[in-house]
């Protein structure tokens, strides 16, 4: 599966003399900007089961800062965000305390995945997903492509993992969500593989890691239009997807946030789930394909991030949410 090339994820040696010719102009600064949109009166303070905790736009003037649709969370407690565009973003959230990191490293924007063609340019790998394993090898699973990327441990290097089932996948599918649940278990969610039109969506799920197992295929449904962007484990196990639809009407994007228990999962008939939460008042909308869950077993916190798609018209906001797990009893 190696293919001889040199992946360097989180390093910075060649940043000084690659982006020359290519990218003339060119704002750097490595400064981030969180402007507070106050949820608790332009919101409202729950969505069914979750309290809204805060509610960020965030601006940046690096010209790399757009179209976040990954999000991770790193043992410094900072995050890492990746990009459409093969870009990384490494952040400490507002709130978090990150005593470890140096406030020279509070922020980074990058280039993602380090990988030349033939004629010397990088290439510019769509992210769409991204999994940080036990082994801290990063899964990354990208767009137009029926490979996914491992990063190692030691981050300078790392290999591309094809997924043949992958092939068989519209162009503008990918492995748009993936997570590793609790038992050892992988799974990836096409977003284009359904009716358009809500119901039955395709999935993948691996025995265990991607390049150790053959994937089967399973059907899961979506609420109503609405495509899965990104999925976490929750701490007891379950399995919450962020999903998405654009409403024509009053042009926007709705969100919604929806249930699976992996224990009910069956190969052989369409996995079903509960909606828990709708993000659709015109405060909190946008376009959010990135999530990550941190904090306790008993309250945890969700994260969601979204993707500006470099529009005048969108922002880069950042969403905190509680869970109250005591609304999630069957």
């Amino acid at each position: 599966m190696r293919r001889g090339f040199a992946i360097l994820f989180l390093l910075l040696p060649l940043l000084g003399i690659t982006w020359g010719r290519s990218e003339v102009i060119r704002d750097n600064r490595q400064e981030l900007h969180f402007s507070d949109i106050a949820p608790g009166r332009a919101t409202g303070d729950r969505l069914g089961p979750f309290s809204m905790v805060g509610l960020w736009r965030v601006t940046s003037p690096n010209s790399r800062f757009d179209g976040w649709s990954a999000l991770m969370k790193t043992a410094s407690g900072q995050f890492l965000a990746l990009s459409d565009r093969n870009m990384r973003l490494r952040f400490t959230p507002p709130g978090v305390q990150t005593p470890a990191v140096p406030k020279a490293k509070q922020v980074g924007i990058r280039r993602g995945v380090y990988q030349r063609e033939k004629g010397g340019e990088w290439v510019v790998f769509d992210i769409e997903s991204a999994v940080l394993a036990p082994d801290e090898s990063i899964w990354i699973g990208l767009e137009a492509d029926h490979r996914l990327i491992r990063i190692d441990k030691d981050r300078s290097s790392g290999a591309f993992v094809p997924v043949a089932a992958l092939k068989s996948w519209p162009i503008n599918g990918g492995a748009e969500a993936m997570v590793r649940l609790h038992d050892g278990r992988w799974m990836i969610l096409c977003e284009t593989c359904g009716t358009r039109r809500g119901g039955l969506h395709l999935g993948l799920v691996f025995a265990s890691y991607p390049d150790r197992s053959t994937p089967r295929p399973f059907g899961i449904v979506m609420p109503a239009g609405f495509d899965p962007v990104d999925m976490v484990s929750l701490p007891d196990g379950r399995l919450l997807v962020l999903t998405r639809r654009f409403n024509m009407l009053l042009p926007h994007f709705e969100s919604a946030l929806v249930l699976f228990d992996p224990e009910r999962l069956d190969l052989a008939r369409p996995w079903q789930g509960k909606e828990l939460a709708r993000i659709d008042s015109a405060a909190a909308r946008e376009n959010y394909e990135a999530m990550v869950v941190t904090g306790p077993a008993n309250a945890p916190e969700v994260w969601i991030m979204s993707d500006a798609n470099g529009s005048a018209l969108q922002e880069t906001r950042l969403m905190k949410l509680r869970l109250d797990v005591r609304q999630l009893q069957d």
